[in-house]
């Protein structure tokens, strides 16, 4: 049985690592970019210098090659579901069964933003050190903008970037705007109100950062956002998330439909009888889309792949924020057990985070327990 996998992220490598736990005799091939694959959760922490890029980390195909699974290096330039075959840049794959997790075209969107040349991408390495080096660089009275692109479904990172320049720059007397594309502000795409409540209160109240609600990023220019709503922020420093989608080599095999994204059947995640999208690219996974989300999708896909005896993980939210001199976690799951909400503050966080991440890395993203409840 040939099983082909594209992408080496969350998602990806959770499919590897947990077929091969299950069936030793499968022949699985990862085909990815590059061998070297970083844990981004973590990046908000090198804007502080609390880890450095060493630390995010690992070489995937010498994990792999200890699980006796195939990595190649190189690009993805054609998916044939028809003929069952994948064409790359180091020759032309064949499959029984294929794992789709080639992320949410983050650079391709990002590029789509008018103007996104005169702001950061708080998700690449490239654009995280770009944006430490123009705060390291910041002088006094520095204007800071982050914000998300509309219909962007990942706010967390926003957040934490938001608290960390304001970290950064108490002593320069900064100022920190932050976009929400909610009207209720942070986290107000919840069903819980008071979540929201308390967390704009510790944003604006503790942390002194301006929130502009219910916007999104429009357009960028050199030194000013325009927002949705045609309001004008001006800005020295600009960052900035887009919106996603599946990447364009996705949409050209034809497997998307008008929203942009892979159509799958939830909670399984198949495509069709030889094909599971996963992640970011997927249609139905939940609004605000993490690394912990594309796992969850990955072990979904497996239960549903190899018949395995046991139940689907519900789709939930868990950030836990990186701030500066202080953290956070929120937490909305639903699942068998009910649902489970909490929102707390505490530099007990940052130590969490830093923690999690290096279990992730070390252990080539095979992270069995995702503290998500079952269906």
């Amino acid at each position: 049985m040939k099983i082909l996998i594209l992408g080496a992220g969350y998602g990806g490598l959770t499919v590897a690592h947990r077929i091969r736990e299950y069936n030793t005799t499968a022949e699985i091939t990862v085909v990815s970019r590059s061998k070297i694959v970083r844990e981004n959760t973590i990046f908000p922490l090198l804007l502080t210098n609390d880890i450095q890029v060493k630390d995010t980390e690992f070489d995937a195909m010498e994990e792999l090659k200890k699980k006796n699974v195939e990595f190649v290096e190189a690009d993805i330039t054609e998916i044939n579901p028809q003929s069952n075959e994948v064409k790359t840049t180091k020759g032309i794959f064949d499959y029984d069964y294929l794992f789709v997790a080639l992320g949410g075209a983050y650079e391709e969107n990002f590029e789509k933003i008018p103007g996104h040349e005169y702001a950061f991408m708080h998700h690449t390495l490239d654009g995280f050190l770009g944006l430490k080096k123009a705060l390291e660089e910041a002088e006094e009275g520095v204007k800071v903008f982050v914000g998300n692109a509309k219909n962007s479904p990942i706010e967390g990172p926003s957040y934490q970037v938001a608290l960390i320049a304001e970290y950064l720059l108490r002593n320069k007397k900064g100022e920190v705007y932050l976009t929400t594309q909610s009207p209720k502000g942070v986290f107000g795409i919840l069903p819980v109100d008071y979540v929201s409540q308390k967390a704009n209160e510790y944003f604006e109240k503790k942390r002194g950062i301006k929130l502009i609600k219910g916007v999104s990023v429009k357009e960028i220019r050199k030194g000013k956002v325009v927002l949705s709503n045609n309001e004008e922020v001006e800005a020295d420093i600009i960052s900035v998330l887009p919106t996603l989608s599946a990447p364009e080599v996705v949409k050209k095999a034809g497997m998307t439909d008008d929203s942009g994204f892979v159509p799958v059947k939830l909670p399984s995640f198949k495509y069709n009888e030889r094909i599971y999208a996963l992640g970011d690219l997927a249609k139905g996974m939940i609004q605000a889309k993490t690394a912990r989300s594309a796992m969850i999708s990955a072990e979904n896909a497996v239960t549903d792949f190899l018949r395995l005896d046991r139940d689907y993980y519900s789709q939930g939210v868990l950030c836990v924020m990186e701030g500066g001199d202080d953290g956070g976690l929120l937490r909305f799951d639903k699942g068998k057990e009910g649902v489970k909400v909490a929102l707390s503050f505490g530099k007990q966080y940052i130590l969490l985070k830093k923690i999690y991440s290096k279990l992730l890395v070390n252990s080539a993203f095979n992270v069995p327990y995702h503290a998500s409840l079952r269906i």
